[in-house]
């Protein structure tokens, strides 16, 4: 399969909301939660980035292991979800966490921060911390904003990949569309897509797709395992 960023760039997609992107030196890890395959995305992993503290985005079971069996791994996270792998049993030096407005530096990614908070599900259901990441690698711009539709940071050249969440309590299929539309990027990934069928996944490639909605991005899905590489 051909892949319209930099042929040293790979993305994986590991299930529901977890991708890993690496450009063969740095491995970045991004929400590797229950529904998604979480040991296969850490494995070799340099960093971890975790939105939120909701399992689908941190498999406790799974991550704080692996922080204790690899003493060079390091996790970025949310507040809350800092504190649930520390209940979890992760080494507090392997664990930082993460707020809107920062910039890190992780091997050779830099990472803008943004978000604040998780979308609204109900009016009296309480709101997670949710932050949001720009991870810039190898020349490639990939955005994940976590359980949110908060637009990504202006990038120099525009944004290269947009992670679109596509099912959830919390969301609409006209919001992943404002979406779309409000973040112009090259690639469209779909993710958050645990609760679809595959009839689900068809119909929300024909809402999402650019010509429908007179776009220039290419809309790509990929099923578990599948990466986008030269």
């Amino acid at each position: 399969m051909t892949t319209p960023w930099p042929e040293f760039v790979q993305l994986t997609f590991h299930g529901h909301a977890c991708v890993s992107l690496t450009d063969g030196e740095t491995r970045i890890v991004v929400d590797p939660g229950t529904f998604s395959d979480t040991e296969e995305a850490l494995v070799g992993a340099t960093a971890v980035l975790i939105t939120h503290d909701h399992a689908d985005h941190v498999d406790t079971g799974v991550v704080a292991p692996a922080l204790r069996e690899t003493p060079g791994l390091q996790v970025w996270a949310s507040g809350p979800a800092v504190q649930v792998l520390l209940a979890a049993g992760a080494p507090a030096e392997q664990v930082h966490e993460a707020a809107p407005g920062q910039v890190l530096e992780i091997g050779g990614a830099r990472v803008t921060t943004g978000g604040g908070q998780h979308a609204q599900i109900h009016p009296e259901v309480p709101r997670a911390v949710n932050v949001t990441y720009l991870v810039e690698l190898g020349g490639t711009s990939v955005y994940h904003p976590g359980d949110s539709f908060d637009t990504p940071p202006a990038t120099a050249g525009g944004l290269d990949v947009l992670l679109t969440p596509v099912a959830a309590p919390w969301l609409k299929t006209a919001e992943a569309i404002d979406f779309t539309r409000a973040v112009p990027a090259r690639v469209v990934i779909p993710v958050h897509d645990a609760p679809l069928s595959e009839i689900g996944h068809r119909l929300t490639a024909n809402w999402l797709d650019a010509r429908r909605l007179s776009g220039e991005y290419a809309y790509a899905r990929l099923v578990r395992g599948e990466s986008w590489s030269s």
